[in-house]
């Protein structure tokens, strides 16, 4: 069994000889960078950049390789959000949000695909494809629709949307699910092997089972329902609330965060279906605690039942590299 083949098998529910070690979301961390010669902001935007970057992730211990850059705004970018400008230790970011005063002119541009970032991810694909393909599963990722929406009107306004004026919600939710289909149908059709959607915009912390029921669930599902692969939900902070709900979206994944109990996420996952990835605190643990802390969190996470041992989140680009690496060592101890 190779490193792809024990990704997808796990994806799909199957015998795997044991749990894939990787990162749901984004790796871009200086110690990398500086190990593989490949630092942003370059990397942020060079095809040949980025996909030495993605393939470093194996210098971390990860089994499976990530596509897309190295932040969660591309889909928001094309839409024409102003961004920040990224450094090495800073990723790409959200400064200014275009609909923010008024939704006219709101629409799915023809050339969408062809905006931004994409012509570059495209060539990464490529270049991933005859690298690694066939070895180590490839995932694209990006922004959900929700969190989309979110940049494209400013997330204080989305939120206050959702009980003010929940029909412009629906409005802006129909152009970014149509962005985010075929965001996901351009990432499979260039290589991708699943695909991670995170929506932090759309955690407990921001709306309620209820709101998310009415706004998120609809829409992950038709999202679900028209993209050619697995897809992966990635959503921050403590999910315990949601958890069935973001299964029945119909994903072949969840991530959740160390706020979320995985004991318990993954018997609700697993009686839809559904596999989960988690949940090393990355803010924390990773990026401010020892390697022994580190070690100590990934192994229980195993114990817990955890699919996929990953960070919870995506890791900050000044965690130490040897923490980054006890999640390999946890899992092969685990497994001896």
């Amino acid at each position: 069994m190779n490193l792809k083949e024990r990704v997808m098998n796990q994806l799909e529910g199957k015998t795997v000889d044991m749990t894939p070690v990787g990162c749901t979301t984004t790796y871009g961390m200086v110690d990398l960078m500086k190990k593989c010669g490949a630092e942003r902001p370059f990397a942020d935007t060079d095809p040949e950049a980025m996909a030495t970057l993605a393939i470093a992730g194996e210098l971390a211990g990860f089994e499976m390789v990530k596509a897309m850059g190295w932040d969660i705004t591309p889909m928001s970018e094309a839409f024409g959000c102003g961004m920040g400008i990224p450094q090495i230790d800073l990723q790409y970011c959200i400064k200014e949000h275009p609909y923010a005063e008024s939704l006219d002119g709101l629409d799915y541009p023809s050339d969408f695909l062809d905006r931004g970032r994409f012509p570059a991810y495209k060539i990464q694909f490529e270049m991933l494809k005859e690298k690694v393909g066939g070895k180590k599963a490839i995932f694209g990722e990006s922004e959900g629709a929700f969190t989309c929406g979110a940049n494209l009107v400013s997330t204080e306004n989305f939120m206050r949307w959702t009980f003010k004026r929940p029909a412009d919600v629906e409005k802006v939710l129909e152009v970014t699910k149509q962005a985010m289909i075929d965001t996901i149908n351009f990432a499979f059709e260039n290589g991708a092997d699943y695909y991670v959607m995170a929506e932090p915009t759309a955690g407990p912390a921001l709306m309620s089972p209820k709101m998310f029921k009415k706004f998120v669930v609809p829409v992950l599902s038709d999202i679900v329902a028209k993209t050619k692969g697995p897809l992966v939900l990635h959503i921050c902070g403590n999910t315990d609330m949601i958890i069935p709900l973001m299964c029945e979206t119909g994903v072949k994944g969840i991530s959740i965060e160390e706020g979320a109990n995985m004991k318990e996420a993954v018997k609700i996952a697993h009686e839809n279906g559904v596999r989960v990835f988690g949940n090393v605190a990355a803010a924390t643990t990773l990026f401010m605690g020892t390697p022994e802390e580190s070690y100590k969190e990934a192994f229980t996470a195993l114990e817990n039942g955890t699919d996929f041992l990953c960070p919870g989140c995506g890791i900050a680009p000044g965690s130490p590299l040897e923490n980054i690496l006890q999640l390999k060592k946890a899992r092969d101890d685990f497994f001896k």
